[in-house]
């Protein structure tokens, strides 16, 4: 087994082929030969020296009768341990040998869900070479042959799975995140989608409306609907009173500025009333602020109540009026020839990227939005501090240091939902972070910067302030992860973990009054201590969940398992805690961490054989139920959301069909009733999406659909489901729907070639 040179010394080999690193670090790698029967334990990935004495021919040789075919496991994208195998026959041929003991030296990466095959390697995780060495006079130990435990600081080279649709030059790629790891970890989802489809007959009939409530209500109109180019008498005509207007805006100051600091509130509110007093001479109104605005209001539509919004307005709301004032102020920036990207301009593509994150418009087209985005701050130099030049004023200092990070917490969000790497790391930048301070603190006349708070004091820009301090460790955190070949030990991922963790607990404990809270600071404080705990958890996420699924198979990777599971329950108890206080909150913490958390706890409950310390969510009575508990919560949150934004309800359909198989692997006995919860859930989604829709024009000609009639199966919610909004429509009785579907709809509708498109 070992080489010549190490036998003849009697040391320790590790066996590399074609040279070993004994012989590589004793400068005479030449002398390193095999013999014969050797060649067959060698994967077909590993690299011929340059310096080989065997020649051109030989390596060709060994390169074509090396070459074996992997066989696939279905849970694994780390390969386990390679066992050491038996020495082959001298008289058999080396590449039948080489075929049939090719699975004991390396396994192959998941096709499972994704499609990984081109990009699977066949070699993940290297052995450590032995740093002793015995003395020549000794006999080895017997046992020293054995491959040694893995070690943390040994080097891992892992291929991340990736998720692909499409083919040959026309696709689409979601990277390696951590959906993309989990997903993989269902491979009886389908089967077990089948089985409800088959369950269901009735379904066959509602297959029209659940494939347009898949594919969005907003299809006709106003999405497809042309408009003439805005102007600013449209953009202001489209305004509504002043009474929504400063609604809206309190919501946004609340909610959605105290966690992206993009304006300088004492200054718009002063334009605000400008514009009011000259809002009947447009002409000396900016079109810019106009835009603005749009964005601000449409940004915090969804937090108000539409029936108090009309009741203060004179004209008509429809439920997609904040959709229309995204697409108008679109294309009114994209038609505005901004050459320079001055501050103004940087602020209105934020809030167009946020306004349209929100209500879940061209989610797809998000990272590439925010890259360029990027690219344009630094093309005005907002990726430099501003303090090099002279005639940058204080105001415009902070305002920059304020828009820069703003810009790349929001690149770095929607990279980590895409699963793609950030477009900087703190290497490409040396703006210092905003100041903790207020905005009164602060305006255009200031000639110096006022004193920095503590972090420990609440300001405006609190947030911030303290999201900033672990910014370019997550950034480090996105590069890593999601890299085409992470290439690290797993002492570093640990130390990844530590850093992450003292920011989360160094996160201050900011005092709140319930008493006289016109402001509602305390919610405002809620909400910040929350999205950062969810900020920072989704980076713990990302490092730990491909090390945590090969947990139960390899045991280096334990504190993986156990820190997923932490920080999964914990974003899932923080977004229940919300839930409970305000619908407000729990709508502004809702996340791609929430669903992944989501996912993580329902691939732990789901695993059958774990031996890692995950395995106290079967050993611990009542800790399943709780967990399961969570994630119902989380699904009851996430569709109070999928209902307000453009689409949705596709990942609506596969969350539910998720916690389903969940449910019925721990408890078997109750399989029936868990697929006929998806069922319910999956209709009366639809039919309460068609119910608050059933009066508007952009439903066209096909209306409520099924659901105007009395065909819609009666529904009640089964134990241990979260109670659906019910709409007051009719239902009739479920005996109606008995004929067998030529098609499947229920697989229809979950469009199982587009999942990677779950991102907010």
């Amino acid at each position: 087994m070992a080489c010549m040179q190490c036998r003849s010394r009697k040391l320790r080999c590790d066996r590399e082929y074609p040279v070993c690193g004994r012989c590589q670090k004793s400068k005479t790698p030449t002398r390193c030969t095999y013999e014969d029967g050797f060649l067959w334990q060698q994967p077909n990935t590993v690299a011929s020296p340059v310096f080989s004495e065997r020649g051109p021919t030989a390596t060709t040789q060994m390169a074509q009768t090396d070459r074996a075919t992997a066989h696939p496991t279905p849970d694994s994208g780390i390969s386990s341990l390679p066992t050491r195998p038996q020495p082959s026959s001298r008289d058999s041929r080396p590449g039948e040998e080489r075929r049939d003991k090719f699975l004991e030296t390396v396994l192959g990466a998941p096709k499972a869900a994704v499609n990984q095959e081109p990009y699977a390697n066949t070699s993940l995780l290297h052995r450590p070479r032995q740093v002793f060495e015995p003395h020549p006079d000794t006999q080895p130990h017997p046992a020293e042959d054995d491959e040694d435990l893995a070690s943390p600081t040994q080097q891992l080279d892992i291929s991340p799975r990736i998720m692909m649709r499409g083919r040959e030059t026309k696709t689409r790629y979601n990277g390696s995140g951590i959906f993309a790891n989990l997903i993989a970890q269902f491979p009886d989802l389908r089967a077990f989608a089948e089985e409800i489809r088959v369950a269901s007959p009735h379904l066959s009939a509602l297959r029209p409306d659940l494939i347009r409530v898949k594919k969005g209500l907003w299809k006709r109109k106003p999405l497809n609907e042309p408009f003439p180019m805005p102007t600013m008498q449209s953009l202001v005509t489209m305004l509504p009173a002043r009474a929504v207007v400063d609604e809206l805006v309190y919501l946004y100051c609340i909610y959605i500025e105290s966690t992206h600091r993009i304006l300088h509130m004492p200054s718009f509110f002063e334009e605000l009333e400008q514009f009011w007093a000259q809002r009947e001479s447009p002409d000396m109104t900016s079109t810019v602020f106009v835009v603005q605005l749009l964005l601000v209001l449409a940004c915090a539509w969804n937090l108000a109540d539409l029936n108090t919004l009309q009741m203060k307005n004179e004209a008509p709301l429809t439920c997609y009026t904040a959709i229309e004032w995204i697409l108008h102020a679109e294309k009114w920036i994209e038609n505005a020839n901004l050459k320079r990207p001055e501050l103004a301009t940087l602020r209105l593509q934020t809030l167009l990227i946020i306004a349209l994150n929100i209500h879940g418009m061209k989610r797809s087209q998000a990272w590439l939005a925010t890259g360029t985005l990027v690219k344009r701050a630094m093309m005005a130099g907002y990726h430099r501090d501003p303090s090099r030049y002279t005639k940058i004023s204080a105001f415009s200092m902070e305002m920059r240091r304020r828009m820069w990070a703003t810009i790349v917490e929001l690149d770095l969000q929607i990279s980590l939902e895409r699963g793609m790497p950030p477009s900087v790391q703190e290497d490409d930048y040396d703006t210092f972070p905003a100041l903790n301070i207020d905005d009164t603190e602060i305006n255009d006349a200031s000639t110096e910067l006022p004193d920095e708070k503590p972090l420990d004091v609440m300001t405006d820009s609190s947030f911030q302030a303290v999201l900033t301090q672990s910014l370019p460790l997550r950034l480090k955190a996105c590069a890593l992860m999601h890299s085409p070949r992470v290439s690290c030990r797993y002492e570093e991922i640990m130390r990844l973990d530590w850093e992450l963790n003292r920011h989360l607990s160094k996160i201050p404990a900011w005092p709140t009054s319930e008493v006289d809270d016109l402001h509602r600071t305390s919610e405002r404080v809620i909400l910040m201590r929350a999205l950062l705990k969810n900020k920072i958890g989704h980076s713990l996420l990302s490092i730990h969940t491909p090390f945590a699924i090969e947990a139960p198979r390899e045991a280096l990777f334990a504190p993986s398992a156990r820190s997923r599971l932490e920080v999964a329950s914990m974003i899932l108890s923080t977004q229940r805690q919300l839930r409970e206080r305000s619908a407000q909150l729990s709508l502004c913490n809702m996340g791609e961490w929430t669903v992944q958390a989501y996912c993580t706890i329902c691939q732990l409950l789901h695993e059958k054989d774990n031996k890692s310390a995950t395995s106290l969510t079967r050993t611990l009575p009542g800790l399943p139920e709780s967990l399961i508990s969570l994630v119902e919560t989380a699904l009851t949150c996430l569709e109070s959301r999928l209902l307000l934004v453009v689409k949705g309800a596709k990942e609506y359909f596969f969350m539910s069909t998720i916690l389903a198989l969940v449910k019925a692997t721990l408890w078997p006995s109750q399989s029936h009733v868990y697929k006929q919860e998806v069922v319910e859930r999956v209709i009366l989604f639809a039919q309460t999406l068609f119910t608050r829709h059933g009066n508007c024009a952009h439903l066209g000609d096909w209306g409520m659909g099924s659901f105007k009639t009395n065909q819609v199966p009666s529904l009640n919610a089964g134990p241990g489901m979260a109670p659906p909004f019910v709409p007051d429509v009719a239902v009739g009785q479920p005996g109606t729907f008995g004929m067998v579907p030529a098609v499947d709809p229920f697989l229809d509708s979950f469009d199982w070639a587009d999942l990677t498109g779950i991102t907010f």
